[in-house]
């Protein structure tokens, strides 16, 4: 998967990409959903929980190489120390020092709200039945 067959994929699941993902009441732009989509796959490949079968990565190197440890910090906690939720001026830190990114607090909190998303409906720490 490239990131056009990435594009092409946002444009016919827009609006149920922002119903699962975006706050209410907020559309996502294209450049967010993009970002949304790879936090979600980086996410999934961090948590090792969905098997794909294409021999691809969803995600560029460049992608991963970036967002890997904004990621794997999150999935780390949620795994390990069972935090429902993370220190925003830490993930603040890891972008800085990774991207060099000096992101409002309110972007690394939306990020960081995307991956627990995604790892709340796959291992849910607080199952229902």
């Amino acid at each position: 998967m490239n990131e056009d067959s990435l594009r092409h994929e946002l444009h016919v699941y827009k609006e149920s990409l922002e119903q699962a993902v975006a706050p209410p009441g907020m559309a996502l732009n294209e450049d967010g959903c993009m970002l949304a989509a790879k936090i979600v796959w980086i996410t999934l490949m961090e948590a090792r929980s969905v098997r794909r079968w294409a021999s691809l990565n969803p995600v560029t190197d460049d992608t991963l190489k970036e967002w890997v440890g904004f990621v794997a910090v999150i999935v780390d906690a949620y795994f390990n120390r069972r935090m429902a939720w993370f220190p925003i001026e830490q993930l603040q830190l890891e972008l800085s020092a990774v991207q060099g990114l000096q992101a409002p607090p309110h972007d690394v909190a939306e990020w960081a709200r995307i991956v627990y998303t995604v790892l709340e409906k796959v291992h849910p720490q607080f199952p229902s039945e």
